[in-house]
């Protein structure tokens, strides 16, 4: 009964730790799926109907990424990796982001999800494109770009960013095969988001070689069918290409444009600066000074903004990095101090193990030690059995114990004896252990030094077991063994019994 129920016990401790490992996989698998809702955008980009806390999102991520690496469940771990990539790049986290990016792309690696891989190189081409490593940058766009396959929207952003790496080395022709390339895979696969990115590429591409007319065309397509903030940028774009060109009354008409959108539209701080210097150029060529001086005010009050928020990014930063270092201070105590209770409990362990030891290896010598004395009995045995007198001898012995008992039993119930008893019956009324010692004092006549021997042989016996084993080597019966000890029947069979497991 006690064991079923402790079957029973842990049957139900093992369900209810599947159950738990069960809900926690699916609450990691949720979490994995909220975040691919946030950034299912190719680019790594969120949608504005999708912005969410992005440090809560990265602790998210980080547990979702290490749960199913315990898993072992790669497919999913390179998925949450990749995420944790694009939420830490938004926090400005560019070294943890970029290992992120690593990560998954090792995990995908693993399960040949080749889509993850090619997003996971793309954004770390990114990332060394951004620090002027182009080199590095265009090898890991290529890998990219041969393992998104025929995906050819997400396969034009690779061919872009390597026209962008081509035209910074100025390597026109380069530059432009590879957004001859990307502008035609996204005209296939309908991109409309990759296109307008390409063609403000070919915008930049026509620009540094000088043909400001192309550049502005280009710039112009991006018009149609954009939203208001991407219209204020390519606007500016449009007016600093007419600046370019010394067009200032087309180059006013589009700041001007852009200028009218920035009232509405949220727009960055360098953008908006970009802004006013270009409306404080295009007024000083056209020789408004008072407009121009209103301008270059707002311009200054803007790089002053732009200053301290970097100062202020800056300073959040070092704070940032010193709670980082100091939580990375904490997590190494802890460990430290975990590596000493493992160390203290092994220490443990390996002492119990040599006690252990030790007393295995005691028992065994126990062990040895009691097989040479019993083989010592065994001899001890033998030779009182070879030392046996002939039958004559036993039969002078036997009545010389028989004697001893006769007198006994004329001193218990008789007053009047013959003389010759009377020196035997004496003794035997008047002296302690006085049949005993007249017992032994018999069997030592014919078997000398008996008693000691089994005394030194046998030293495991009691006093009453040692007489009984003597008095055994006669033909006396266990009443007459009794007798003489003053013992019952039983304590002699019971004496007999710790005899025989000794010997």
């Amino acid at each position: 009964m006690k064991c079923l129920k402790f079957f029973g016990i842990v049957f139900l401790m093992a369900l209810f730790a599947c159950n738990a490992s069960d809900d926690k996989y699916e609450a990691m698998d949720i979490a994995l799926q909220k975040a691919e809702t946030i950034y299912q955008h190719p680019d790594g980009e969120r949608y504005e109907t999708a912005k969410a806390d992005t440090s809560q999102m990265s602790t998210e991520l980080i547990k979702t990424a290490k749960y199913f690496v315990s898993k072992k469940d790669y497919d999913k771990a390179a998925k949450a990796c990749l995420y944790l990539g694009y939420s830490q790049k938004e926090a400005d986290e560019k070294t943890l982001s970029m290992k992120a990016f690593k990560d998954a792309e090792y995990y995908s690696n693993i399960t040949g999800d080749s889509l993850t891989t090619a997003r996971s190189q793309y954004n770390i081409a990114r990332f060394l494109y951004a620090e002027h490593a182009y080199d590095e940058s265009i090898d890991m766009a290529m890998d990219a770009a041969k393992n998104y396959g025929n995906n050819f929207g997400e396969k034009a952003y690779a061919y872009n960013l390597m026209a962008s790496s081509f035209i910074l080395q100025k390597d026109y022709d380069s530059a432009e095969i590879y957004l001859k390339k990307a502008l035609d895979m996204a005209e296939n696969s309908h991109m409309d988001i990759v296109k307008r990115k390409i063609l403000n590429n070919y915008s930049v591409f026509y620009s540094k070689q000088g043909k400001y007319e192309q550049s502005i065309n280009c710039i112009k397509q991006n018009i149609a069918g954009n939203d208001s903030a991407s219209i204020f940028m390519t606007c500016l774009n449009i007016g600093k290409s007419y600046i370019y060109c010394d067009k200032y009354d087309s180059a006013a008409l589009y700041t001007q444009k852009a200028f009218d959108l920035s009232q509405s539209v949220k727009i960055r701080s360098d953008s908006e600066a970009s802004m006013y210097f270009s409306l404080y150029y295009i007024a000083k060529k056209q020789e408004n000074y008072q407009q121009a001086l209103d301008y270059f005010e707002s311009y200054n009050t803007l790089q002053y903004k732009i200053q301290k928020e970097i100062e202020q990014k800056n300073l959040y930063s070092i704070q940032r990095k010193y709670d980082y270092e100091a939580l990375q201070n904490i997590m190494n105590q802890k460990i430290i101090q975990k590596q000493r209770i493992i160390l203290t409990v092994s220490f443990f362990l390996l002492l119990a193990s040599i006690v252990v030891i030790g007393l295995l290896v005691k028992q065994k010598n126990i062990i040895k030690e009691d097989a040479r004395i019993r083989k010592e009995l065994e001899k001890a045995k033998d030779e009182l059995h070879n030392s046996v007198k002939p039958k004559v001898v036993e039969k002078e012995l036997s009545k010389q114990l028989h004697l001893i008992l006769t007198a006994n039993h004329i001193a218990e119930h008789a007053d009047d004896f013959k003389k010759e008893w009377s020196p035997l019956v004496y003794k035997i009324n008047n002296e302690k252990n006085n049949m005993f010692e007249a017992a032994l004092v018999a069997i030592e006549s014919v078997y000398p030094g008996m008693y000691n021997t089994i005394l030194k042989k046998y030293p495991t016996l009691n006093e009453t077991e040692s007489k009984v084993m003597l008095l055994s080597c006669s033909d006396l019966s266990n009443r007459e063994i009794g007798r003489i000890l003053g013992l019952s029947v039983h304590s002699v069979n019971k004496c007999r019994s710790g005899i025989n497991r000794v010997i």
